[in-house]
């Protein structure tokens, strides 16, 4: 299915009123546990970020998902975040992939002299494996070495995994809204990422998320272009 996609750069041009609670929509219908209004004014509208990038996907004129990337400065580093979401029959991992790797090169071209990550939240098996099937370098990864380093200075309140003796836990009281038939497949999927996830987060479905950290620099980028070059 090929959908319709719409950017916006904050400090261009940001969303109208309509796609607010559009966006809403697609919050409430994403996750259990979170006040969607709440969500919204946290992720689109507060201040911090210097940027935010948004993407939605429609069908016709019907708002069905949403990518968004924010952009901070802290001490010298740049750290992105993201946040996605999509109605059940839209969601597909390779939806926001694109997106979100050329957003944070982008940004690390305009900046090349400062440290730029990816560091932040995957609430589900199939949010990390969308990412690290494609991504060159990724941590928590089964075949790299943990930063550690990196996890207790992004991820400082975190909890520990025992399957990587790293900070790479979090308790966020919020859940995909997946179904028990969903969960179950997720339980006997043979993917690899998929296993991994669960390895590290077996909890994943009762409010505990993943914490990622990607680097992004130019090693990333051309360990990431051979990857997507093997993958086709």
């Amino acid at each position: 299915m090929t959908l319709r996609t719409k950017e916006y750069t904050q400090t261009k041009q940001w969303v109208s009123d309509t796609e607010r609670q559009a966006i809403q929509s697609v919050i409430q219908s994403s996750f259990a546990n979170v006040d969607s209004a709440e969500y919204f004014a946290k992720y689109f509208d507060s201040p911090g970020p210097f940027q935010r990038r948004l993407r939605l996907y429609f069908e016709g004129e019907f708002i069905v998902g949403y990518c968004l990337l924010t952009f901070t400065d802290e001490s010298a580093s740049t750290i992105i975040r993201a946040s996605a979401g999509f109605y059940p029959d839209y969601r597909k991992g390779g939806n926001t992939f694109q997106f979100s790797i050329t957003e944070s090169f982008k940004c690390w071209l305009r900046r090349p002299w400062r440290k730029l990550y990816y560091a932040d939240t995957m609430l589900s098996p199939a949010m990390y494996r969308a990412i690290a099937k494609r991504t060159g370098i990724i941590w928590p990864h089964p075949n790299r070495a943990m930063p550690h380093d990196l996890f207790e200075r992004f991820n400082p309140a975190g909890d520990v995994s025992p399957a990587t003796a790293s900070r790479c836990l979090v308790s966020v009281n919020r859940t995909s809204k997946y179904t028990a038939d969903e969960l179950e497949a997720f339980k006997a999927s043979e993917k690899a990422e998929i296993q991994y996830y669960q390895q590290l987060n077996p909890d994943f479905h009762k409010g505990t998320a993943l914490f990622v950290i990607i680097p992004v620099h130019f090693r990333q980028l051309l360990v990431t272009a051979f990857k997507q070059f093997r993958l086709q």
